[in-house]
């Protein structure tokens, strides 16, 4: 589709990725000095870095040296009762001190230890004795009352943050106004002022989008008529998607009304974008203000308040079941006043969880309590050994659940249901038997959780000894349920944690302990390291600097009582590890490490994982996969243009050429796969034809139904979005093989080169 190019007129992330072709290869020569003169360029680097490595390798034990001060002044140690948190904690600096012992990493260790036993010491038996479920409960109105003020707290602050948008918002609307009403004169000048609106809205498909028209029209790629075409339409209404995420983002949940109100724009206009950017997952319905729907943007995760409430919710709405009289109107009651501060939770999106947990902690604490009353509570002889082995290990939110079970369960059989059928007792038992089984299992998975800190599926079976398919199964069924949450792996494995909502205290303690180990780790391999540096050991250094520079960032948002620790360390470094890592960048460039290793031949066979890590080690990070080759195939394309319209990189077109005589190489089974009318006119052009025709039939523009789809190798980055959404017989008309296979793409670098 496109001509020769340089590398210079290519998007960023296209370049990145040829650029590891070009170095994998050896099609592009890197090197600035002689093969003779390496060991003397990176004995300079090592001389460059040594003092600068003094200081970096000082920085984590000063650093955490200060924290344990703090936390001693402070004492928030002692005020964390998450005994899961304490105990990864400590294994985080156990591990960082088997590394490299400092003051610091040591001092924290032996603190947490210390907190870890006094929790541990003051675990008591389980009072079985009956409890008054009313007193339990009584404390839940003014917990409600409490969240109810700290959700107004966080509206307000919303609103607040709404109106100083709104200014922004009318200047954002007025200039995109203004440069709407030039488009039909000067398109691309156009183009242009909607960029500058673009970048204040941060979409991404519409800076794309706006990117791949602007470089079109560069390389006359598109005409002055298409190019006008797409300013007015494709980019208008990408921009209206952009003002709508702004809105959404800035200003907080809004309906249609008040967003079409907020855009001076039809209210047909936004609900279309809407409907559109719910398809494309970035927007989801999170209520109703009366009948009209409230939309929110996606938010990449959920508050783990937001889900710890939930739960509580549920729980609390769950004994309200197995209650009766006035303390069943009361949990009935609170339960109705949750839902509506749940909607409004799901309606803020995102908040500081910290300022919630006290109050929802004593909640859930509450509601436990009110859960384990309700079990003691009416006992039944036939299941009051199951009673107590269930209260000893079922996981709240399950156990009221078991309760009716047991309860109700046996009507199903003495009696008959609406329709006159009565239950066999031997199903029934079979059926209760599966029943508390798996409620057990789960109800120990999510106590082990809860108490434990996150764990994997593997460390569950060791501890439960249940089989591992079936801890696979209750796994996946509790993340469906919302009763656990992704926290990371372990070894491979993934770890599954409850939704958790930190205090401050534990926010500081289980950041500060991670970062310990990340921190140590990179420092004892960058000083390794630079004992013996080589030129391959160059992006390695790179990488440690980079984790010692991103947990720094870290770090300075990390307080202990509304103060950073150790401000003064952490901005006195940040200078050293930025220029550890250009002079490392510097000598990189100068050394003959992208020599050739592979043929261009060898490049259309050679694994593509195995290029990532050799990449990654040469040039100290690992580009996005990107390459590949589209195959259509004319049988099963249906002309609809959705590749077209779906490719995020304008890397696809349907050009407006009709190869006729490709339709005489389809076989009948394939005319037969095709919809009646296409399959029919293929069938009658071939019958009708006395030969079979040498020359395509060029159509009018945007002609639909027909075209050839020719594929920009420039632009495509191998995202498979036009092979998904074809919607062609059998797998559709694309296929992708994702290889390094790229000749016509390096030939045309190559000739540049």
């Amino acid at each position: 589709m496109s001509e020769s190019k340089s590398l210079d007129d290519m998007a960023p992330k296209r370049r990145r990725m040829m650029d590891m072709v070009l170095a994998l290869g050896g099609l592009k020569e890197e090197s600035v000095i002689p093969l003779s003169k390496v060991s003397e360029e990176i004995a300079n680097l090592k001389s460059e870095l040594e003092p600068l490595a003094t200081e970096i390798l000082a920085f984590p034990d000063a650093y955490f040296e200060h924290f344990l001060d703090a936390t001693e002044k402070s004492a928030i140690i002692s005020r964390i009762t998450n005994k899961g948190l304490l105990k990864q904690a400590t294994s985080y600096l156990q591990q960082a001190v088997s590394i490299r012992d400092t003051g610091g990493t040591r001092g924290l260790l032996n603190s947490m230890s210390s907190a870890l036993e006094v929790l541990e010491t003051k675990d008591e038996i389980e009072d079985t004795a009956a409890v008054n479920i009313e007193s339990v409960l009584s404390p839940v109105s003014d917990l409600i009352v409490q969240i109810e003020d700290i959700v107004t707290g966080y509206e307000v602050a919303a609103e607040a943050a709404a109106e100083s948008a709104h200014s922004e918002l009318k200047s954002l609307l007025s200039s995109m106004s203004e440069a709407v009403s030039g488009i039909q004169g000067d398109p691309t000048s156009a183009l242009d002022a909607l960029q500058k609106l673009g970048t204040k809205t941060r979409y991404g498909p519409f800076l794309r989008t706006s990117a791949q028209v602007k470089r079109g029209i560069r390389e006359g790629r598109i005409d002055e008529k298409r190019a006008l075409h797409l300013v007015s339409e494709n980019i208008l209404i990408e921009l209206r998607r952009g003002v709508i995420m702004f809105i959404l983002s800035k200003m907080g949940s809004r309906t249609v009304v008040e967003i079409s109100r907020l855009m001076d724009s039809h209210s047909s206009d936004i609900q279309a974008a809407i409907v559109s950017m719910i398809q494309r997952g970035e927007v989801e319905m999170v209520g109703l203000d009366e009948d009209a729907p409230v939309f929110s943007r996606v938010l990449e995760t959920v508050p783990d308040s937001t889900l710890v409430f939930k739960r509580i919710l549920q729980q609390l709405n769950g004994i309200g079941k197995s209650l009766e009289g006035d303390i069943h109107a009361f949990v009935d009651q609170s339960v109705r006043r949750m839902e509506f501060l749940l909607e409004r939770l799901q309606k803020l999106g995102q908040y500081d969880e910290t300022t919630l947990a006290e109050a929802l902690n004593s909640l859930r604490e509450t509601v436990d309590q009110a859960t384990e009353a309700v079990l003691q509570s009416k006992p039944a002889d036939s299941s009051e050994d199951l009673r107590l082995l269930v209260s000893a290990g079922l996981e709240a939110f399950a156990r009221f659940r078991l309760k009716i079970a047991l309860e109700k369960g046996p009507n199903l059989v003495s009696g008959t249901n609406v329709y006159g059928e009565k239950l066999d007792p031997e199903v029934y038992e079979r059926m209760m038997s599966s029943y508390l089984d798996n409620e057990l299992e789960r109800g120990t998975i999510l106590i082990l959780i809860r108490e434990l800190g996150a764990m994997t599926a593997k460390d569950l079976g060791e501890k439960t000894n249940i089989p591992k398919d079936r801890i696979l199964q209750h796994l996946l069924r509790m993340k469906r349920d919302e009763l656990l949450t992704s926290a990371g792996e372990s070894h491979g494995y993934l770890l599954y944690d409850v939704p958790r909502t930190p205090t401050e205290a534990e926010l500081a303690v289980e950041t500060a302990s991670s970062l310990a180990l990340q921190l140590t780790e990179a420092s004892s391999e960058f000083e390794s390291l630079l004992q013996e540096l080589r030129a391959e050991d160059i992006g390695k250094v790179v990488n440690a600097l980079d984790v010692l520079s991103k947990g720094r960032d870290k770090l300075v948002k990390l307080t202990i009582e509304g103060n950073v620790v150790g401000k003064e360390i952490l901005l006195g470094i940040e200078e050293k590890i930025r220029s550890a890592v250009s002079l490392s960048y510097r000598t990189r460039t100068k050394i003959p490490s992208t020599r050739p290793k592979v043929t261009l031949d060898d490049l259309a066979e050679v694994d593509v994982p195995s290029v990532l890590d050799e990449y990654k080690a040469m040039m100290g990070y690992a580009p996005l996969l990107g390459f590949g080759t589209i195959e259509w195939d004319i049988s099963k394309c249906l002309g609809c243009k959705s590749c077209e319209i779906a490719c995020p990189e304008d890397a696809i077109e349907l050009k407006p050429v009709f190869e006729v005589s490709k339709i005489f190489d389809i076989s009948d089974e394939a005319l037969d796969n095709l919809p009646v009318n296409r399959s029919l006119f293929y069938k009658t052009v071939k019958g009708l034809a006395t030969q079979k025709p040498t020359r395509d039939i060029v159509l009018a523009d945007d002609s639909p139904g027909f075209g050839t789809v020719e594929v920009d190798l420039w632009l495509c980055v191998a995202c498979r979005t036009c092979v998904r959404r074809c919607p062609g017989p059998d797998e559709g008309a694309l296929e992708l093989e994702l290889k390094w296979s790229l000749p016509e793409v390096v030939r045309q670098i190559t000739s540049k080169h």
